[in-house]
């Protein structure tokens, strides 16, 4: 069961992931980087009031051992209020968020995201019911539906020459559908109301979870805007396309994951099995992580320089500083769901604290001598933190560093014999389509070669999600 969920949020994840990226590459070709910065500056507001007023809940209901359809009611109904009064403040800060930052046409893209945070937050709570009863196919096909629906918005407003405009549809399209139709599947599984005596329990395991979450986002969304706040659109355009590459792993395979992870762990009878779903989720992470990471050091830069003729000159060089980086991250991310589950909520709110703290102040330390200088400056932070995340999760999974480095190791063959083979023949600096495509070809051929010699262990990984015991969750 595990792995058939796992397997179907990490195909969704891939559609999604291949979709924004879709999107990306066919809105850079009608926008500058100033404006494709506005929703740089667009989406981490939203992001940050969705988070403020989700408040944990979502994990809790995950987590919670024995929930009534009361408490699950009156989840729904709080979040429902909290959704129309974030989307309704973004709205009203919209026009003075514009005027402040002078950035000219941010007033009616946030507009357009006010309905995205409120449609987002109220999804959550039946989401989580869909996934505290292991509901993933049923997930998918929502997130699935979402996504159609999202793209013909998006393909509409090209079509009519809207301009950024049209990934605003994407993102509202995309966040509406979820909301209905979550709703509507989750419907037998709550009781509408509102106590707040039911659902206080939920707050309590949730608001650790929340104040950890709240750090993350500042660790991960304070330099975009200090970037455009500082560095203007152009610089917040630039780093946000490239960010987005680097969060690759982290949208396909760690974050739908890890949702999984938690939910699953939570009903896993044994320690030493659980030890062994962990080593194999990171296994399965880092086969895939370490070597799309290697490839964007030198694969991206032909491709943009082609397509984009110098409009998006130096996005190549921010992905490859940032690639590293996300590879480590799509690892460390598990960490959350391991130490939630375990019931470390200190310790994480603890790490989650570090994170905030650090990042937030080598963003604000390091964005008045440029973009650069950040960037070099956030990879060495974010790898530290990273590497101490990593180091929590395996003590408290009950993995040792022996463990660990041998799930590193299919992925950091592939990598490496890929790009010896690219390297040794091909060069890491293409200048024609032929040479990228040549170069492209041996690197595949080097690390599936790697996969092959090393395919003992990730069977291995296999089997230990096959095999894995899962407890029903008790019912509403």
């Amino acid at each position: 069961m595990i792995l058939r969920s796992m397997a179907l949020m990490t195909g969704l994840n891939v559609a999604k992931a291949l979709a924004s990226l879709a999107v990306s590459i066919a809105i850079a070709g009608v926008v500058s980087p100033g404006e494709y910065g506005l929703v740089g500056f667009a989406i981490p507001l939203t992001a940050f009031i969705t988070l403020v007023t989700d408040l944990g809940l979502t994990s809790a209901v995950v987590r919670h051992p024995a929930l009534s359809r009361e408490q699950a009611g009156s989840a729904m109904v709080l979040m429902g209020i909290a959704g129309l009064l974030g989307g309704g403040l973004v709205a009203v800060a919209a026009r003075p968020i514009e005027n402040v930052t002078s950035m000219h046409g941010l007033g009616h893209v946030l507009l357009g995201f006010a309905a995205v945070t409120a449609c987002s937050v109220w999804a959550t709570v039946p989401r989580a019911l869909l996934e505290r009863t292991l509901s993933y196919s049923r997930i998918a096909a929502v997130e699935s539906a979402a996504l159609g629906a999202a793209l013909a918005a998006f393909g509409a407003g090209i079509a009519a020459s809207a301009g950024i405009m049209a990934l605003v549809a994407f993102h509202l399209a995309l966040q509406s559908v979820r909301a209905l139709a979550f709703t509507w599947l989750a419907s037998g599984r709550f009781k509408p109301g509102l106590n707040p005596r039911s659902v206080s329990p939920l707050i309590r395991v949730g608001g650790w979870v929340f104040v950890t979450n709240l750090l993350s986002y500042c660790a991960r969304n304070l330099d975009r805007t200090l970037i455009g706040a500082v560095l203007g659109a152009s610089s917040l355009g630039l780093y946000s396309l490239g960010y987005q590459f680097m969060t690759i792993p982290l949208m396909l395979i760690s974050w739908p994951v890890s949702g999984v992870l938690l939910s699953t762990l939570s009903r896993m009878p044994g320690a030493a099995e659980k030890s062994r779903v962990v080593c194999a989720v990171v296994t399965a992470t880092a086969s895939f992580t370490l070597p799309a990471m290697a490839y964007l050091l030198f694969g991206l830069r032909y491709p943009v320089e082609a397509l984009y003729a110098g409009r998006w000159a130096g996005l190549a060089d921010i992905v490859m500083v940032l690639a590293p980086v996300g590879a480590i991250q799509a690892i460390a991310a598990y960490g959350g769901a391991v130490l939630v589950q375990k019931g470390a909520l200190r310790l994480n709110f603890a790490l989650g604290l570090l994170n905030g703290l650090l990042l937030s102040g080598v963003f604000a330390a390091t964005v008045w001598f440029g973009l650069v200088t950040l960037l070099l400056a956030y990879a060495v932070a974010a790898t530290a933190v990273s590497a101490v995340m990593i180091a929590c999760m395996c003590r408290e999974a009950a993995i040792s560093p022996r463990q660990f480095a041998g799930c590193l190791v299919p992925g950091a063959t592939a990598a490496f014999v890929g790009l010896a083979a690219a390297g040794s023949v091909a060069g890491f600096n293409p200048a024609s389509g032929g040479a990228w495509l040549a170069a492209t070809l041996l690197y595949l051929a080097g690390a599936l070669a790697a996969f092959f010699v090393l395919r003992a262990r990730l069977l291995q990984s296999l089997h230990a999600l096959v095999g894995a015991r899962v407890i029903a969750a008790a019912p509403q």
